[in-house]
Order: structure tokens, then C-alpha cells, then sequence
């Protein structure tokens, strides 16, 4: 029987693993009640444009600027709340941060995530990304998950074979194109499962 490859680097998503809380029940819906708009029209307009400011093609603020006038609403307003109630939904996973730690003595920990600019300035202030011996931004490569080029960009910076890298996210389909590249993956639901889905893999903790 051909002996499994042991993992090298350890690769984590931040939304929803390394960031908890921060989602539309936190964010966006008190920040749809702020500026009593419709939540239909204002998740139509934000899907209109989220996925070319994640990939960098505008900025946060130009699209925030876009929403607001395809919303008939102010845009100062619209920016200030945005960042307002982004603020108070970001929570770190402080107990993963711990575990991270750990890893770091052992494997390579990196962090590969699907963030707009103004978001990574949020989150960098909370001291998100600091852990991570290199983190890859979608803003910043023109690439976002599930994309398959940032994966292969992501193994060609590790320089790794994909059976050395193990990938962790929360959204299955972030995963996929992982698993077709025959990148190791563990989908997060909570740390305690974290912990347990790292020892299968032989993962020291």
C-alpha cells in the first residue's frame, strides 16, 4: 500500500474560520435597518458588483459608491454604516489562534481568502493575518475561491506538492477545485471538529 505524503503546510480561510461573527445576520441586516433600504434590492446590488471588487477590479469604496447610487441613498452614509457595523461583527477565533500557533511550529501556516480591500484594513486591524507566515488576498492576486487560479497560485508559492498542503475552509465550495488539484481539505465547522479532522490527518497539535 503506497504510504501517504506527509503534510508540509497548513492553509486557512478567514471568514467564517479565523473571523467568526462576521456574516449577514451581523453585518449587513443591521446595516440594511440603519438605512431602512430593501433587502432584496440591496443584496441585488451588492451581488452586481462584489465579485469585481474580490477580485480587485474596483475598490470597496468605488463599489459602496456604486451601491449607494443604484440605491438612491448616500453614499458618505452608506460607507460610514458599512465600516460601522463591519467593526462590530468581526470576532477573531482566539482559540484557533492558539492552535495556529502551535501548528506554526511544525508546518508552514499560510491563509488564502476571498476579501475586498476595505475588509483586509478591518480585519488587519484586529490583527487577523499576523499568525500567517503569508496570506493570499483576492484583491490583491485578481483571483477569488472558488477560481481554480488561486490554488495553483497558492501551490506554486508553496512550491509543495498538492498531497503536502492541507486546506481548511467553511464553504464546501471553496473546496472543490482543492480536492480536483488533489489538495488535502477539512471543511471548518466549529474548532472542536477542527481538532478532531487535523488528528486524521496525522497533524501535529
Amino acid at each position: 500500500m503506497k504510504q501517504k505524503k506527509e503534510i508540509k503546510a497548513v492553509i486557512s480561510d478567514i471568514g467564517g474560520v479565523m473571523v467568526l461573527g462576521d456574516n449577514m445576520k451581523t453585518h449587513y441586516l443591521p446595516l440594511i435597518k440603519s438605512l431602512k433600504i430593501d433587502n432584496i434590492e440591496f443584496f441585488k446590488t451588492y451581488e452586481k458588483y462584489v465579485d469585481k471588487a474580490s477580485r480587485g477590479k474596483m475598490t470597496a469604496k468605488q463599489m459602496i459608491s456604486f451601491m449607494a447610487n443604484d440605491l438612491k441613498i448616500n453614499k458618505e452614509k452608506l460607507l460610514k454604516n458599512w465600516i460601522k457595523f463591519k467593526k462590530k461583527s468581526v470576532k477573531k477565533n482566539y482559540e484557533l489562534e492558539k492552535i495556529y500557533k502551535n501548528l506554526k511550529k511544525n508546518y508552514v501556516l499560510g491563509s488564502m481568502s476571498g476579501v475586498l480591500d476595505l475588509h483586509y484594513q478591518l480585519f488587519n486591524e484586529k490583527y487577523i493575518y499576523n499568525i500567517f507566515k503569508f496570506n493570499i488576498y483576492s484583491f490583491k492576486v485578481g483571483w477569488n475561491k472558488p477560481d481554480l487560479q488561486i490554488y495553483k497560485l497558492l501551490l506554486k508559492k508553496l512550491k509543495l506538492s498538492p498531497k503536502e498542503v492541507l486546506f481548511i475552509d467553511d464553504n464546501p465550495i471553496c473546496l472543490t477545485p482543492a480536492k480536483k488539484l488533489k489538495i488535502n481539505t477539512i471543511q471548518f465547522k466549529n474548532n472542536k471538529q477542527l481538532i478532531k479532522d487535523l488528528k486524521k490527518f496525522n497533524i501535529k497539535i
